[in-house]
């Protein structure tokens, strides 16, 4: 082994070491991509990106998810989930990059942007909705027609049916606020959060409200006759997703949760058009642009992350772990990209939309006592079990499959 430490000199590693430790200081000097900008952002250790070549690296990737997947078509209706956390701001300005006139390969898909006004179940005292707008409104070049659906009325009985005729005779507006509709908002926001105070835990109650979101959505795609819902989760986001989902039952179902398009309904397709994104560069973006943050809470926000809910205390380990192994995250979503969906599926939960898959005999033993052995899946069954009010008040309300599946199968 060769060392010249005894001579007066350094080793071949201290040189070594000296020498990466040049190579990366002189690196952040400049923009890792031109090579003459001043640095903006570090994304990945030692690559610092200067503003023009960080935006330029960020829009290609997100058309890049777009393009290898051939998901969208000219005239194609999209639905775009803006619920004004950073990821979801970003999403939207990404997207008008591909409406600006001096854009390469135009986007010409038809965007109805859907903000889902949950705001009241958390006693935030302001909802989120009019800072949402003037977002949208800053947006350029982008053509839009906004959807406010406030979340309680997922509890009406006849829910599809009341926002069909409402949209039927407010089309032709700019903005369609379904809080004007003839309904008892505050007697359905009184049984809502009756619904999720009777749900013991707190991973519970943010997977069923998750799960109602995109029934939410779904429904309103129906509606709109969209075949296409763009949602902004993060790599994060769905890493810790991945994990979590396994510890609450959902494990059969990971390839619908975390892959890029989530085919969990015939007839309609969820894009994860985020998935390649950290929360870091939607960050940055944003600052970027001078778009200020809309603080959105959750049944978790103010709890410690140790006692929250489990996906609120996955994201945080595996936040941890990024923090010392850059690769955790992409690791996991690679290997999330080789599971397949399983194939005895008989239809689809009455809840969270995901096919059922044939279960063990405990856990239909505890829905046919009910009734719901058949509309159920297994993660929806260990969520509403924890539930002390009758399951059968929750699942009826919110039971909209049928009438989603025949909307897009008509259309």
């Amino acid at each position: 082994m060769c060392s010249t430490a005894s001579f007066g000199g350094n080793s071949c590693g201290s040189r070594d070491e000296e020498m990466i430790k040049r190579k990366t200081q002189k690196r952040r000097d400049v923009c890792f991509k031109c090579k003459t900008g001043d640095p903006f952002v570090v994304i990945r250790q030692g690559d610092p990106f200067c503003g023009t070549c960080f935006d330029t690296h960020v829009i290609h990737k997100f058309r890049q998810g777009l393009g290898k997947t051939k998901i969208l078509y000219p005239g194609d209706k999209l639905l775009v989930n803006i619920s004004g956390n950073v990821s979801s701001l970003a999403m939207l300005r990404l997207l008008a990059t591909g409406y600006d006139t001096a854009s390469h390969k135009k986007i010409t898909a038809d965007p109805k942007i859907v903000v889902v006004d949950d705001s009241f179940m958390f006693d935030s005292g302001e909802s989120p909705v009019p800072a949402i707008l003037r977002e949208v409104e800053r947006v350029p070049d982008m053509p839009r027609q906004v959807f406010v659906v406030p979340f309680q009325l997922v509890f009406l009985s006849n829910f599809r049916e009341r926002c069909k005729e409402f949209y039927e005779g407010n089309k032709d507006r700019k903005i369609v606020d379904f809080n004007e509709m003839r309904v008892d908002f505050e007697k359905l926001a009184d049984s809502a959060r009756s619904t999720f105070s009777n749900i013991e835990t707190v991973s519970a109650r943010e997977d069923i409200h998750r799960s109602l979101r995109l029934q939410i959505l779904s429904t309103l795609a129906g509606i709109l006759h969209s075949t296409k819902i763009m949602m902004s989760d993060t790599s994060t986001d769905l890493a810790a997703r991945l994990l979590s989902s396994v510890a609450v039952g959902r494990g059969a179902n990971l390839p619908h949760e975390t892959q890029y398009l989530d085919n969990r309904l015939p007839g309609v397709t969820f894009i994860n058009c985020m998935r390649e994104f950290t929360p870091k560069e939607c960050a940055y973006y944003l600052r970027r642009l001078g778009v200020a943050p809309i603080t959105v809470l959750t049944h978790s926000t103010l709890l410690d992350p140790i006692v929250g809910s489990v996906n609120r205390l996955t994201d945080t380990f595996i936040s941890g772990l990024q923090a010392t192994f850059p690769s955790t995250i992409s690791t996991v979503m690679k290997t999330s990209a080789k599971l397949q969906p399983m194939s005895n599926c008989s239809r689809n939960c009455d809840v969270c939309l995901l096919p059922i898959i044939q279960r063990e005999a405990d856990v239909t033993d505890k829905m046919s006592e009910l009734d719901l052995e058949d509309k159920l899946c297994n993660g929806c069954v260990i969520a509403l079990s924890e539930c002390e009010q009758d399951v059968r008040e929750i699942v009826p309300k919110s039971s909209n499959v049928k009438a989603i599946l025949d909307e897009f199968l008509i259309s």
